[in-house]
């Protein structure tokens, strides 16, 4: 059976955006959980003019609040921004208002101006991510704790009330690159595997992380994180979320992460993008994508961001929840595409 999550929007533009951003959000948590949806996921970013949510956890809080079955998830918390003890307690509290839904979703991070606002380097990211790791695991699962690291040193430390989950909720580890695939492998329960990379290269590294999590002893899993949208049509889906999909891969370009090769923003088209790298269209066109990269990538596991700060707005990204969760999902969970019987 193939799972699907939605990786949110989380793009405020000030602080009754924000409030507004946080009710729409809470709709679509909803009409996710209503829909088949397995899980629900909030991003974090730092530093940004326009606005950005810098802090996934309390909003977690205040979704498991008012949802009841769907897993809530960080897409991702930067863990070398957080000492691992508070977000080891932070979590710990998310989960037990949630009744066991939590899912932590962590990663690196990349920009430096983020690090320098906490103090940090992002020179030291990796022994903060490695050294974070551990603690927050045995913060969950140990009664004491002691650690003596590069970057923590604690003493006979002790994490109350632990998390509903056991032996503790899962940690997903995002990455692009070789040695987070091996990172994945090696301390992940999962890999979010970025929404940027094509077939052919994410093959190859979804098959180190395969490799480096069995030699482990670790059960791999990969979870593909994938930009995409549902309309009746392929026309109207494209029309719909081309502007959106397109203003977020210049994002990224701008803060130097992909399409480097490209020299001017206006450069950066859809076409660029490539309908190969999203799950765009009708159902059946939904269907057929996931079915692609599910028998090419082994990906069981789908997390879809419908909505962008550019759109499709708040109304349209309701009816693609509940357009794929009526005529994609069930084409996933029963034999042939039969619905369930009611």
């Amino acid at each position: 059976m193939i799972k699907f999550g939605v990786m949110a929007n989380s793009h405020p533009a000030s602080a009754e955006a924000l409030s507004r951003l946080v009710d729409e959000m809470t709709a679509e948590a909803q009409q996710a959980e209503q829909y088949g949806f397995d899980s629900f996921f909030v991003t974090e970013h730092h530093q940004e003019p326009s606005g950005y949510l810098p802090s996934p956890l309390p909003l977690l809080a205040a979704l498991a609040a008012r949802t009841s079955t769907i897993r809530l998830g960080t897409g991702i918390a930067v863990l070398p921004l957080y000492h691992p003890v508070r977000l080891a307690e932070d979590c710990a509290v998310i989960d037990i208002i949630s009744k066991g839904r939590l899912i932590l979703g962590v990663g690196l991070g990349y920009q430096e101006v983020d690090f320098a606002a906490y103090g940090l380097r992002v020179s030291d990211r990796v022994s903060l991510f490695e050294e974070g790791i551990e603690i927050v695991k045995r913060a969950w699962t140990e009664e004491k704790l002691s650690f003596a690291g590069k970057r923590y040193t604690l003493t006979n430390i002790s994490v109350t009330p632990k998390p509903v989950q056991k032996p503790r909720p899962p940690i997903w580890i995002a990455g692009v690159g070789d040695e987070a695939m091996k990172r994945a492998g090696r301390v992940g329960d999962a890999l979010l595997a970025d929404s940027f990379q094509l077939p052919g290269r994410l093959k190859r590294r979804t098959d180190l992380y395969r490799q480096t999590a069995e030699s482990r002893g670790n059960r791999a899993q990969v979870v593909l994180f994938r930009e995409g949208f549902v309309a009746k049509t392929r026309e109207e889906a494209v029309r719909e979320y081309e502007q959106g999909v397109l203003s977020t891969h210049r994002y990224y370009w701008r803060h130097g992460s992909y399409y480097q090769d490209i020299k001017k923003e206006e450069d950066l088209d859809f076409k660029r993008i490539g309908l190969d790298r999203l799950i765009l269209g009708s159902p059946q066109d939904c269907a057929e994508r996931i079915r692609a990269w599910n028998a090419e990538i082994g990906a069981d596991y789908f997390l879809i961001r419908f909505k962008h700060p550019a759109g499709p707005p708040h109304a349209k990204v309701m009816e693609a929840l509940r357009l794929f969760g009526e005529e994609v999902i069930p084409k996933f969970r029963f034999p042939q595409g039969e619905q369930e019987d009611t």
